[in-house]
């Protein structure tokens, strides 16, 4: 008994055992099958003897049956070029040939044809991060479409290798069912819902609308030998409930979509390594073999591949220049200053060994290319209504090699000022002006109109919209001072801000960045020389954006904008495209440790925030000190307004243009005062190496005589009761438009709001001095100057800022007040409760700023408060406002007082 129980227990144990064992093999089939597949590799993944197998296996032995060829592609047109295409009705059929699989394949994606609504303009590059790679992957019965992952690598064969292949995945985007098979072997699949399909995510942009497939058809499709280009005219569908004065009924928007899939050039181009002091774009890649320095990034500069067709020679043509074709869309006489801006260029290649680096051909009219085409880079001109630039180019994302680029030119940035300033509220201060100071945070126009595509466009460019204003400022200018060569002055300001802007787009797209400091480099006497300025131009470099250098009465007249490249330019295409046959680590350090020259000074887009430190990094200043810019440039300001309604209207004219000069007066002063407050807590930043010749400390405190210096600008333009005293028959002249009809924008107040306006003047400033990281820094400073050395504290700051905007508590001594004729002014009063707010938001430690500015700022309100009653029981007999209004700031400081002793109390 007892051994049939145990032969029945075996029994059964063989049983489980024989089960277990089929589970495995199972399960290890399947695990086989799925490493046999063509999975996704990261960047430098070497492939496994499994994918080998597995790539044998889909190349041609699986035993699906597969419908004819002839009867799938019957009917079609085909195009041949880098990839076949077959066009079947509403199809669009891709043909595989085992060449074509597991290759990379550049992806560019454009607008050809938008809306007239930024972002979605004629000719918008469109993109998110790198651009893209692509493959084409066999699995099984499908065909996939991979985005090839490209920021990390490793050395082939090497350990760090499989890590970053275990770590890092490439994105498979599409996988398509293999339609048919050709005599060759090659596979053909429906490439429709890739293209065919809102793979651009415009629907992201475009809020409320969906692809709409079956109302979209394909535009064009062309092959070449190294690119196919396809175009789809994409129509997004809504319920109508948004309205765009560009379209004709929003339940159906089209939008041509340019697809430019292209071969990476095969030329022997070596990358660059990039360095931070010069100010080049970047393609950054992160190397798990890297073992040297603090970090694992390779950065490379992106640049285009320029060879020698000599290479022995000190000055050569290129291999293959870089070609701009001017579209046959820009007007006759605006040719010339846009040719010559983009041949500037050649000066800086020149010197770095290069003739005739850069070549211009004019578009012919009856040319059958798009400018979407990879082949071409072009100089585009549309009319968006938007008033911007660009200078986008695309690039290698694995090398930084720039392989196409198109300059996009809104033809409406010449008018663009008059609707900006026609619409300006309270809140426009933060958008007009190109400076952004409000909230400490200066946001680009392409990132407050596309903030999810804001890191894929790291050319988006203020500069022609703030050149836009600028460009409104001179013609007010020239219309206040009249006489017959107004006009041509007026047209020679136009073509030399067109000139500079273009140079500025070019440097953009043979990869350079922002520089906002090279303003600093010339004094404004010496920017008034002409004689000097042909040789440098306004500023060390085109790539800063430049204010319209106007002289004041009496002064001599030089250049309105920069009209040629700086000394700048010339160093940084030096470091980018000078050729070295050896030894080009060393060379390229060499030329970078120049740094520390005046000329060669360089900040970008990351130092001119509103809470960075250095004073002379500013978009739209001009001269070595901004603080005597700001001077100069308030005087001429300060002038205009009298007599403004004489100066700026004719006979029979309505009087819209008073108040579009008036709001260009205030936001030039404006974006002025600002610039002179940002040197209160500022630090002179450097991006020196150790060892660089004359190097400097990364930080410097800006000169406590400087600081005062700024302060005194601002009490007197700023805070002053004089500061914003317009004659009141001014008032009554700002009209808005009075047309009605699409295409204008409408004022929730037709009057002019000057209190807000002029307050939200004032308060920009307030916000930048009195902001947390303002007041941090302050006190910081005050330990990185030596004791015995002077410094400008944050006690001086609150007290001089308190005795300038109450100085009436110090002036009221006597004397009688009616309410027509106050003792404080109306705007006066209104300064006065937002500083107190300010002030008692600061003692109360409701802002993130140092114990220390909390309890001067007590002390502050107390003096203050004393200040005041001291004024309410004197002989001064007070209007009512200004009694109100003493009274109750008394009363809410003794409140905030009372109210902060009882927090801090033990």
């Amino acid at each position: 008994m007892k051994s049939l129980e145990l032969a029945r227990i075996a029994f059964f144990a063989l049983i489980v055992i024989t089960l277990l064992a089929l589970v495995q093999t199972v399960a290890y089939g399947e695990e086989a099958a799925e490493s046999n597949a063509e999975v996704p590799r990261a960047s430098g993944e070497k492939e496994s003897k499994a994918l080998t197998i597995g790539s044998d296996r889909a190349a041609g032995s699986e035993s699906t049956t597969y419908p004819s060829y002839s009867k799938v592609l019957e009917g079609a047109d085909t195009t041949s070029g880098l990839l076949k295409v077959h066009q079947k009705d509403t199809k669009l059929y891709l043909e595989l040939s085992s060449s074509n699989l597991n290759k990379d394949y550049l992806v560019l994606i454009s607008i050809a044809r938008g809306m007239g609504e930024t972002p979605l303009i004629g000719g918008m590059t469109w993109s998110m991060g790198d651009d893209w790679l692509w493959q084409f992957r066999h699995v099984d019965d499908r065909i996939q479409i991979v985005r090839r992952n490209v920021r990390f690598k490793a050395t082939k064969g090497s350990p760090e290798e499989e890590a970053v292949k275990l770590a890092y995945t490439d994105s498979v985007l599409f996988s398509l069912p293999i339609a048919t098979k050709s005599s060759s072997g090659a596979y053909v699949v429906d490439l429709s819902p890739v293209l065919m399909s809102d793979l651009p995510q415009i629907s992201q942009v475009l809020r409320g609308f969906m692809f709409s497939r079956d109302k979209s058809t394909w535009a064009s499709v062309k092959g070449f030998e190294d690119n196919m280009e396809i175009e789809v005219a994409a129509t997004y569908s809504s319920n109508g409930t948004r309205e765009f004065d560009t379209v004709a009924d929003s339940r159906g928007v089209s939008i041509n979509i340019h697809y430019s899939i292209s071969r990476l050039p095969s030329t022997g181009y070596k990358p660059r390594v990039a360095d931070d002091r010069v100010g080049y774009f970047v393609t950054a890649l992160k190397d798990f073999s890297k073992n040297t320095g603090h970090d694992r990034f390779l950065r490379y500069v992106n640049r285009w591949d320029l060879q020698k067709a000599d290479s022995s020679a000190e000055l050569s043509p290129p291999k293959k220049p870089i070609i701009f074709w001017i579209e046959k869309t820009v007007p006759f006489k605006y040719r010339k200053p846009i040719r010559e801006g983009i041949l500037e260029w050649n000066k800086a290649f020149e010197k770095a060994g290069f003739a005739n680096a850069i070549e211009v051909r004019q578009q012919p009219d009856n040319a059958d290319w798009e400018p979407e085409d990879v082949n071409y880079n072009t100089f585009r001109w549309i009319t968006s209504s938007a008033g911007f630039a660009m200078g986008p180019s695309r690039v290698n994302p694995t090398t930084g090699q720039i392989l196409d680029a198109d300059i996009i030119f809104d033809a409406d940035f010449l008018q663009y000022w008059q609707m900006e300033y026609d619409t300006y509220t309270p809140d426009s201060p933060v958008e007009s002006d190109g400076v952004y100071p409000r909230g400490g945070v200066r946001q680009s126009a392409q990132e407050l109109l596309m903030p999810h595509l804001h890191r894929s466009h790291p050319l988006a460019c203020d500069q022609c919209r703030g050149l836009a204003g600028q460009f409104a400022f001179g013609a007010i200018l020239f219309e206040a001072e009249g006489g017959e060569n107004a006009k041509a002055n007026l047209n020679r300001m136009i073509l030399q801000g067109l000139k500079e802007t273009v140079m500025h787009e070019v440097g953009h797209t043979l990869g350079l960045r922002h520089n906002f400091k090279a303003s600093s480099y010339l004094t404004l006497e010496e920017i008034a020389d002409p004689e000097k300025t042909a040789k440098t131009g306004l500023a060390a470099s085109v790539m800063d954006y430049l204010p319209v250098n106007y002289a004041a009465k009496d002064e001599p007249q030089g250049d309105y904008f920069s009209q040629t490249i700086g000394p700048y330019d010339y160093w940084v295409i030096e470091y980018g495209y000078k050729p070295f046959s050896s030894g080009e680590t060393d060379a390229l350090k060499k030329i970078a440790s120049r740094c520390t020259e005046p000329a060669l000074a360089y900040a970008t887009d990351s130092d001119v925030r509103g809470y960075d430190p250095d004073p002379l990094v500013n978009r739209f200043d001009l001269g070595k000190d901004p603080i005597a810019y700001a001077q100069h440039r308030t005087k001429i300001i300060n002038n205009l307004f009298d007599n403004l309604v004489d100066r700026m209207t004719k006979e029979g004219e309505g009087y819209q243009q008073v108040r579009r000069a008036f709001n260009i007066l205030l936001s030039m002063k404006g974006s002025a005062m600002y610039f002179a407050s940002r040197f209160i807590g500022g630090l002179y930043a450097h991006r020196d190496h150790r060892g660089d010749p004359d190097g400097r400390a990364p930080f410097v405190v800006v000169e406590p005589e400087k600081q005062r210096e700024a302060l005194t600008l601002l009490e007197k333009e700023v805070f002053a009761p004089d500061a914003y005293d317009f004659p009141p028959e001014l008032y009554n002249h700002l009209a808005p438009s009075k047309w009605n009809h699409w295409g204008v924008e409408h004022l929730p107040r037709a009057d002019y709001p000057i209190h807000e306006i002029i307050l939200s003047w004032q308060d920009d400033i307030l916000s930048q001095l009195l902001s947390s990281t303002t007041l941090d820094r302050l006190l910081d400073s005050e330990l990185k100057v030596p004791a015995g050395d002077d410094a400008f504290t944050t006690a001086e700051l609150l007290e001089r800022l308190t005795g300038s905007i109450f100085q009436e508590t110090e002036n009221l001594k006597g004397g009688k007040f009616t309410n027509r004729k106050p003792a404080i002014s109306s705007l006066r009063r209104s300064l006065q409760r937002r500083y107190l707010e300010r002030l008692a938001s600061l003692a109360m430690g409701n802002t993130s700023a140092p114990d220390d500015c909390q309890a001067v700022a007590y002390l502050e309100l107390e003096s203050l408060e004393a200040k005041i009653r001291r004024v309410l029981s004197g002989k001064v007999q007070l209007d009512t406002y200004t009694k109100a209004h003493l009274t109750e700031s008394a009363e809410r400081i003794r409140k905030v007082l009372e109210a902060r002793f009882q927090l801090t109390r033990p």
